[in-house]
């Protein structure tokens, strides 16, 4: 019988932001958001957390989140380079290819850690704020073992990452080993799926199209039914999945159409660009330089650049203005003898000019430079995924079809060291090869 839970919360882990909603079992359909967090960037609405955590030289938690990046902005800058501060780096776990428990992480200031420690602070920073939020909302004591916990993962992360992410979870104290089904690791574009689901139409298409298809007007205040077919892509901050599903009557489940995919297209992308962007003019050696002698100062930098990529917009006609900390522009004059303004003139990058008040002028032609690679990613993936899931769905055999329909009857032997394998085509009653991924999802 299955253990009664009565809450459960979930965790949106994220490479950028993260956060975390609960609801009760008894009133399932009310999900409590996390309160809004102090601090945060002025104009910027902030239901979550940066994902960013500092630890003290002698390795101990220290703060998470806004605490965390404005305290390492406070710190002097010969000690910040003895502290260590992370961000986006849940990124290492999808980019990591031989990922262990050993696996370490780096600092902003180059320290090294174990990647576990890492995840299993952040973890247990949610765990201790989710609980006290619970708990003054509920009305009788909770035990331990009445939280059912999820954490969403990306769709493209292989069997290791999610593995990793349930023992950082075992870390970090939410469940124990003895208890795994506490714990469920959930595909972050399936949970937006589901999400989709509970929308009507007129929710979730652009009411300023007019809705024909197939000729025939759509009626946008209906509930999805079986003949709704639609991809959710999870643009991330580190990754976009996308998932194809169907809604299926009478029971209301969700089928899958194709599988779960997507790639490291999300807008860390954007952020990589930009930091391309001042190597190309001010050389590569000298911001691997400041970002290891002025850990916290380029942190400020990042900052004030994610503030202005948020307001960037195709249609926008005006430039940006991006502050260039003070001790980015004394760095390079020691470092170089010459101004931040003459290496901006002599990189002849025309849509990038030098403000009088210290500022980076971005044109909105060098933004959307700047997103293009990562848009171009996320389109051409749709477009693969649109072609082969209309024609896996289609269920034909024409020529022009990007798959083929076979069913494959697999039967499989489990060795002490080895699986063997036998695959039948159904159609054929022939043997066939078969490769069997235990890898992916």
């Amino acid at each position: 019988v299955a253990r009664p839970f009565s809450v459960v919360v979930a965790i949106d882990f994220g490479t950028t932001s993260s956060g975390y909603a609960f609801s009760f079992t008894e009133d399932p359909e009310t999900i409590h958001m996390m309160r809004r967090w102090e601090g945060g960037d002025p104009g910027v609405a902030n239901q979550k957390s940066p994902t960013c955590l500092l630890l003290t030289p002698d390795l101990r938690f220290h703060s998470f989140g806004f605490a965390a990046r404005d305290s390492y902005h406070d710190l002097d800058p010969e000690e910040a380079r003895h502290w260590l501060y992370f961000d986006k780096f849940k990124m290492k776990i999808h980019s990591t290819s031989d990922l262990t428990m050993e696996t370490e992480l780096e600092s902003v200031s180059g320290r090294r850690v174990w990647a576990i420690e890492v995840f299993a602070h952040a973890l247990r920073f949610f765990r201790e704020h989710a609980l006290k939020e619970v708990k003054d909302q509920s009305f009788s004591v909770l035990e331990g073992n009445e939280v059912r916990w999820v954490i969403t993962v990306p769709a493209v992360w292989r069997q290791p990452a999610k593995q990793f992410m349930r023992e950082a979870a075992y870390l970090a104290g939410l469940v124990t080993p003895d208890s795994p089904e506490q714990l469920l690791i959930a595909l972050e574009p399936e949970a937006a799926s589901i999400y989709c689901r509970k929308l009507r139409l007129h929710q979730v298409i652009d009411l300023s199209q007019p809705l024909v298809t197939n000729g025939l007007d759509v009626d946008g205040s209906r509930p999805f039914d079986s003949s709704d077919r639609y991809i959710v892509a999870d643009c991330g901050g580190g990754t976009v999945d996308l998932t194809v599903h169907q809604i299926e009557q009478p029971q209301g489940s969700l089928k899958e159409l194709y599988k779960a995919s997507g790639g490291p297209y999300g807008a860390v992308g954007v952020d990589l660009a930009f930091e391309a962007m001042l190597c190309q003019i001010f050389g590569a050696d000298f911001i691997e330089s400041f970002k290891a002698k002025r850990p916290a100062a380029w942190v400020d930098l990042t900052i004030a650049f994610e503030a202005r990529k948020r307001t960037a917009a195709p249609g926008r006609a005006n430039s940006l203005n991006i502050s260039l900390p003070f001790s980015f522009i004394d760095f390079y004059k020691r470092h170089r003898g010459q101004s931040v303004e003459t290496a901006l003139r002599k990189s002849n990058m025309n849509f990038i000019k030098w403000s009088s008040q210290g500022m980076l002028r971005l044109s909105a032609e060098a933004m959307n430079e700047l997103f293009q690679p990562t848009i171009n990613n996320i389109i051409k993936h749709i477009d693969l995924l649109e072609s082969g899931a209309v024609a896996a769905s289609a269920g034909d055999n024409d020529k022009g079809s990007v798959f083929e329909r076979r069913e494959i009857r697999t039967t499989m032997q489990f060795g002490d060291t080895e699986i063997k394998v036998t695959a039948v085509d159904v159609a054929t009653g022939q043997l066939v090869r078969a490769s069997i991924d235990f890898l992916s999802n």
